[in-house]
């Protein structure tokens, strides 16, 4: 491959405009500190005229942080900017490891996995109390198995239909979430557990945990940003009624005006941002302690406890001080974006980070070698019936919910004999949301050529697909 070849196209840098916060979080893992980045839509612009807020998010993962992978990826440009573009609040992050972040990258996943997951429940947070122009929109649903989204036509050999979506707009439905990664970090994102499950983790959280700090900073900097969004669009009210012909520019968290042409001017992170930071979660979790002080004796639910159930036994046992679960939080239905999945040899080898205890080299030769192992990734490992339930519970989540996996028939990563039966197997499952898009002649790097294109059109067809139903 010539360096012509690996030079990323034009398409590749010019997507995804300057982050409107850069920060770090504390891994669920074990508290490393992952370098983030959020993206606002055009409906969080301060203007008047701009589309209202639907609270649609999306993540997306970069792929594998030894060999160069980090969120400033050409394909990670490519399908965050694509997301962005259609009204998707977007967020990326580093895995340890990569580029900025603390750490190094782990051998089997576990800590990645980790490392996603305390994103994804960042952002959930986040755009649950981000709201700076106070909408009135209901988003709570019922929170049974997600009901699939309107038909995408990519079919499993790249063949492509007009989509036809004759329901109104309803208001009433909960906003999407949707997570992706390219690679490696498609791999990692595959392996996930639901995101009810992961969502789990941050409901009533230790308040000396990770997901409490997480929880906490979400809640601080969505707060922050109503304040200086909602004050730039009264402000801009008020200029359009002295002069409506006025066009007030965008304003970014810390004040900074937007350039939304110049991209490559990345907001750096900021120790003086970092200290506001966590200046706001302290005041936070002070207003936390001080609930649980005034609803003492009367509610216990605050610390864990329940007064009508409590025994002498428990009562003797020390509270542990929780977050109190937020009410009427934003429910999401989740979808799926995966940009070359790595399936056989290195798909299993991820499936290590499942595993509750260290495997044996013994089981895990017997395991990669054996061919059923590439078909079904629960067929060798569903000897151990936790790791299986693991497995099932991360496989099914892309059969229950609009999911799209594009792949290059060139891929040097992955034979595509690998991919197809993969793809028809999740495909053919009764009433299957999967959809598999196979590009004759892309490789494993879309930012290279028409391909780069080609992805970002097919990422527009199934994103604009699943947000047909939230359409007028």
């Amino acid at each position: 491959m010539t360096d012509a070849d690996n030079q990323p196209s034009r398409l590749a840098r010019s997507l995804l405009p300057e982050p409107t916060l850069s920060f770090t979080l504390p891994s669920l893992h074990d508290g490393l500190a992952i370098d983030c980045r959020v993206y606002h839509p055009q409906s969080l612009d301060p203007s008047p005229s701009s589309p209202p807020w639907r609270k649609h998010a999306a993540v997306f993962a970069h792929p594998y942080a030894p060999l160069g992978g980090c969120y400033d990826d050409p394909v990670v440009d490519i399908a965050a900017g694509t997301l962005l573009k259609l009204g998707f609040l977007v967020g990326t992050f580093n895995f340890r490891g990569a580029q900025g972040s603390a750490g190094r990258t782990s051998w089997t996943a576990k800590a990645e996995h980790a490392d996603y997951q305390t994103f994804i429940g960042f952002l959930s947070y986040y755009v649950h109390f981000l709201d700076p122009f106070r909408t009135q929109v209901s988003y709570a649903v019922p929170t049974t198995t997600p009901i699939a989204e309107a038909p995408y036509h990519l079919g499993a050999r790249g063949g492509s239909s007009p989509m036809t979506h004759s329901a109104s707009r309803d208001t009433t439905r909960s906003p999407l979430f949707l997570m992706g990664g390219y690679s490696y970090g498609c791999m990692i994102t595959m392996q996930l557990p639901s995101l009810q499950t992961i969502l789990g983790q941050f409901d009533t959280p230790a308040c000396t945990s990770h997901a409490a700090e997480i929880r906490l900073r979400a809640q601080h900097l969505a707060e922050a940003q109503n304040t200086t969004l909602g004050s730039a669009r009264a402000a801009a009210l008020e200029r359009q009624a002295n002069t409506p012909s006025h066009s007030p520019s965008g304003m970014r968290f810390g004040g900074e005006e937007s350039s939304r042409k110049h991209h490559h001017s990345r907001l750096s992170f900021s120790q003086d941002t970092e200290e506001k930071i966590r200046k706001g979660v302290s005041d936070l979790m002070v207003k936390a302690k001080s609930h649980k002080r005034r609803l003492s004796g009367k509610d216990h639910s605050f610390v864990g406890g329940d007064a009508a159930h409590d025994t002498p036994e428990t009562k003797q046992q020390p509270a542990r001080d929780c977050l109190p679960s937020v009410p009427n939080r934003v429910v999401f239905r989740p979808a799926y974006l995966l940009v070359s999945p790595l399936q056989g040899l290195i798909n299993n080898l991820a499936t290590l980070s499942l595993l509750p205890r260290r495997p044996s080299w013994k089981g895990l030769t017997r395991s990669l070698s054996s061919p059923a192992a590439t078909a079904s990734p629960t067929s060798e490992l569903g000897t151990d019936s936790e790791t299986a339930h693991l497995l099932e519970e991360a496989e099914a989540k892309l059969v229950r919910n609009p999911t799209l996996a594009i792949y290059g028939d060139n891929d040097g990563f992955v034979p595509v004999r690998k991919l197809r039966p993969w793809a028809s197997r999740l495909e053919s499952i009764p009433h299957s949301s999967f959809r598999a898009h196979e590009v004759s002649g892309a490789s494993h790097f879309w930012a290279q050529g028409r391909s780069a294109y080609t992805l970002k059109d097919a990422i527009k067809t199934f994103a604009e697909s699943i947000l047909a139903v939230d359409a007028s």
